[in-house]
């Protein structure tokens, strides 16, 4: 297969998956924007409140990597075996999602006193929560479809949907944030009530493509499960530990001043827009290693075109974040002490985007290959052991706050160049996992 039809099957997938990627930080970024028009406050709790749904990522990112593990395998080797078996992973994460509400109900308040929040941010965080808790359920059966599509080459169709349901979520957030003829302002919590429809919305609609175009056979097949849950787990125990290393790193720089962890915030969201790229090429490059699982020099090869590609797209966004900053932290707040802490972060990150993207594009690799194991243990290992006590020590010894930032630009060298080391050495191979026999 020559590189021009390689180059097409990646951005098959990596295009749409990242723009629906672009779709989801847009929403979060204009709802900030929306917000960051009331007060500082409703910042730092809208951030507060984010970072605790991300949290439950860890359970999503067990059904997304699963389901695109098995899905692709199918896809390429036996078509006839998607219907139920895209039916039994939405089922398990339909399950899955009913003791993650509840979990979720019965922690925010702890973990928003545990984090340090008090007087107003609190209450508008509690109010925030109290809402968008409930779009959990639908957040993990999404995800979970979406993945499906990815892993047939299909990504364009959550796409599609993804781009009807932003309009709907950014007019409501709008609407229901500010108020509109008879409809009250109401402020953080409209904002929640907006992001609960649209994430209703998203995934009726997901369900419905689903059934027309990947088709459903309402047969539960356990062993199937058994092995999502098999390659999942690992990914979702990653994921912890990177989604509770942030709030770590939030509370880290709650330590120093509200404005510091307000730029923190608005130079991440920022930053997320990066992730439109890197996203997609980490989805392509998981699709296409478990379509190509019995074909590793091709596999592999789909792997090194995918590095090569995603380093020009994250380099040029590196290069603009620099260098344009400034300019777009001064979209989410007028206040100059916070754009200058936004844009020192932007520094630091935008000068490390090539080596993120190489964390993006061969974790996603050994993921579609089910060696999860070996990305679990890179991504805890190096984050914690190499930003998160680090970071400890700033805030323990009174250092300024800017080496939290320097800090997270060495590590993403190093975990990138450990990633390069173990995918160049192929200990990952005898780690694949194969699809179990079904009835």
């Amino acid at each position: 297969m020559n590189k021009l039809t390689q180059t097409k099957e990646i951005l098959k997938i990596a295009i749409p998956s990242g723009l629906s990627s672009f779709l989801d930080i847009l929403n979060i970024s204009m709802t900030l924007f929306f917000i960051s028009k009331l007060s500082t406050s409703h910042i730092v709790a809208f951030g507060a409140g984010m970072n605790f749904i991300m949290l439950f990522y860890t359970i999503t990112a067990i059904f997304s990597t699963g389901t695109n593990a098995i899905i692709a395998r199918f896809y390429t080797q036996d078509k006839t075996q998607i219907p139920s078996s895209l039916f039994t992973l939405a089922l398990g994460s339909a399950l899955a999602s009913l003791p993650l509400f509840l979990v979720a109900l019965s922690t925010y308040l702890p973990y928003l006193l545990w984090l340090g929040l008090d007087g107003n941010s609190l209450i508008l965080a509690e109010k925030y929560l109290q809402i968008v808790i409930y779009s959990l359920p639908a957040l993990l059966l999404k995800v979970t479809l979406t993945s499906a599509f990815s892993a047939t080459s299909k990504a364009k169709i959550p796409f599609y949907i993804k781009v009807f349901c932003t309009f709907f979520n950014l007019i409501s957030t709008y609407t229901l944030t500010f108020g509109f003829l008879f409809i009250p302002a109401l402020g953080l919590q409209g904002a929640g009530i907006a992001s609960l429809l649209a994430n209703l919305l998203e995934v009726i609609l997901l369900l419905i493509c689903g059934f027309k175009i990947l088709g459903f056979k309402y047969q539960f097949q356990s062993p199937i499960l058994k092995t999502a849950l098999k390659i999942g787990i690992p990914t979702g125990l990653e994921r912890s530990f990177t989604l509770f290393s942030f709030v770590l790193i939030s509370k880290f720089l709650l330590n120093y001043q509200e404005e510091i962890l307000a730029g923190f915030q608005i130079g991440g969201r920022i930053e997320a827009f990066a992730f439109m790229p890197g996203f997609g090429f980490m989805v392509a490059s998981m699709s296409l290693m478990g379509q190509n699982c019995s074909n590793l020099s091709l596999a592999k090869s789909y792997t090194h075109l995918n590095l090569i590609i995603a380093s020009i797209f994250m380099g040029i966004l590196g290069v603009i974040m620099c260098l344009f900053g400034k300019n777009f932290s001064a979209i989410f707040s007028q206040d100059q002490e916070v754009i200058t802490y936004a844009l020192y972060y932007l520094y630091a990150v935008g000068a490390s985007q090539i080596p993120l993207i190489f964390i993006f594009v061969l974790d996603g690799a050994l993921k579609g290959a089910g060696a999860t194991n070996f990305s679990l243990y890179i991504n805890a290992l190096s984050i914690w052991g190499l930003r998160i006590l680090p970071m400890y020590l700033c805030t323990l010894f009174n250092l300024p706050y800017y080496f939290i930032f320097i800090i997270i630009f060495i590590e993403t060298y190093i975990r990138a160049g450990i990633f390069w080391f173990v995918f160049s050495k192929d200990y990952w191979q005898k780690r694949i996992i194969h699809l179990p026999t079904q009835k």
